[in-house]
C-alpha cells in the first residue's frame, strides 16, 4: 500500500478481478474526463473521419511527377518528415498523392487515433511545426516526458507527453499571454517571434470549467525563461487551452489505451467522503488519469469505485443500458 494517495481512504479488502471482468469493470467505473483541454465532440468528426483516411477506389491516371523518380521507400521516408500541413496540401494534389499518404500506416494511425489533436493542430496553425512521425512517435509514447507516470496529455507549446498533474503544475507545461511576456521581459517583436506560440480555440478549459469565447495568443513560460519567480503569476487556464488529450497506441500490439480517471474518487470527492478539508491530495485522487493496467492496480484498493461496481451488479446495470 506504500505510496498510494490517501491511503487513509483504502478498502480493507483487495479486491481481485479475473481477466475477463477486468474490462467490464473499467467500463462501469472509470470515465474519459478529457473536456478540460481542447476538445472536440465526436460528431464533429463524423463527416471527415472517412475522406480523411480512405483512398478513392478508382484508378489514378497522374503521377507525381519528379517524385515517380524516387524509389518508394525514400518517398515514404520524405513524407514522414513532412509537417503534418503540407502533407495534407499533397495529399489533395491529385488522386495518386492521396493513395501514396493514405498507404502509410502511421497516417492511418494518427487520423484513426488522433483526430482531436490532429483538428487542434490544423485550427491553431500549429501543423507546420509537426511532422507526420512526430505525430506517430506521439501517439506511440506511453509515459508523462516530465515524471514517468501515464502521459494522457500532449501540450502543444512542447510537443510532449505529460500526466494530468504535470499538466496543470510543471513549469515546462506553462502557457501565458503573449503581451503579458512581452510586458513583462520588455522583448522586441523579433525577439517574441522566436517563441512557440499559438492563438486559442474558443471552449471551456480547466477544472474550473472557465469559458474561453475570444481567441488569444499564447506562449511557452518555459520557453520564455529557464526560471520563473514564484510570485510572478500563472494562469492554470492557459496550460490546458494548450494541452489536448490523446490515447496511447501500442506499435507491437495495436491496441490503443485511452486514459481513464477513477469515478470512484469523482463521487467520493462530490460526496464530501475525501476532500472535504480542501485535502490537495483528494484532488489529485479525482483527477489523476490511469493506463489500464494502473487502473486496475488502483481498483484493488479504492473502497469507492469497488462500492461502485457492487451497485452496478458488477456491469450489469452498465451492459443493460449499452444495450437500450
Amino acid at each position: 500500500m506504500a505510496g498510494r494517495v490517501g491511503q487513509l481512504f483504502d478498502s480493507n479488502e483487495d479486491y481481485l478481478l479475473t481477466i475477463d471482468r477486468a474490462h467490464i469493470m473499467t467500463e462501469a467505473v472509470s470515465h474519459h474526463y478529457c473536456r478540460s483541454v481542447i476538445w472536440f465532440s465526436p460528431c464533429e468528426h463524423v463527416s471527415i473521419r472517412l475522406s480523411i483516411a480512405t483512398p478513392f477506389r478508382r484508378a489514378s491516371n497522374t503521377g507525381l511527377g519528379p517524385l515517380d523518380r524516387l524509389p518508394l521507400e525514400l518517398l515514404h521516408g520524405v513524407l514522414l518528415r513532412l509537417d503534418m500541413h503540407s502533407l495534407f496540401n499533397f495529399r489533395q494534389t491529385n488522386l495518386r498523392s492521396r493513395q501514396t499518404v493514405d498507404s502509410l500506416k502511421q497516417y492511418q494511425v494518427v487520423v484513426s487515433h488522433g483526430l482531436n489533436l490532429l483538428c487542434a493542430l490544423l485550427r491553431t496553425r500549429l501543423a507546420i511545426g509537426v511532422s507526420l512521425f512526430d505525430f506517430y512517435y506521439a501517439l506511440c509514447t506511453k509515459a508523462c516526458t516530465l515524471c514517468g507516470e501515464f502521459g494522457g496529455f500532449l501540450s502543444l507549446l512542447t510537443w510532449n507527453r505529460c500526466c494530468f498533474k504535470c499538466l496543470q503544475g510543471a513549469l515546462e507545461t506553462q502557457g501565458q499571454i503573449l503581451a503579458a511576456v512581452q510586458k513583462q521581459f520588455h522583448w522586441t517583436k523579433a525577439e517574441l517571434d522566436q517563441l512557440r506560440s499559438f492563438k486559442t480555440l474558443p471552449g471551456i478549459y480547466s477544472m474550473k470549467e472557465s469559458a474561453q469565447k475570444s481567441r488569444i495568443t499564447v506562449v511557452s513560460v518555459h520557453q520564455a525563461i529557464l526560471a520563473q519567480p514564484a510570485n510572478s503569476g500563472r494562469n492554470q487556464e492557459f496550460n490546458f487551452m494548450g494541452s489536448c488529450a490523446l490515447p496511447y497506441y501500442d506499435r507491437r500490439t495495436g491496441r490503443v489505451e485511452h486514459g481513464m480517471s477513477c469515478a470512484g474518487c469523482q463521487l467520493a470527492l462530490e460526496k464530501d467522503i475525501i476532500g472535504s478539508r480542501g485535502e490537495k491530495w483528494a484532488f489529485e485522487a479525482r483527477d489523476k488519469v490511469y493506463a489500464q493496467n494502473g487502473f486496475l492496480e488502483h481498483f484493488r484498493w479504492c473502497e469507492q469505485a469497488q462500492l461502485l461496481w457492487r451497485s452496478s451488479g458488477e456491469g450489469c446495470s452498465e451492459r443493460r443500458l449499452l444495450q437500450q
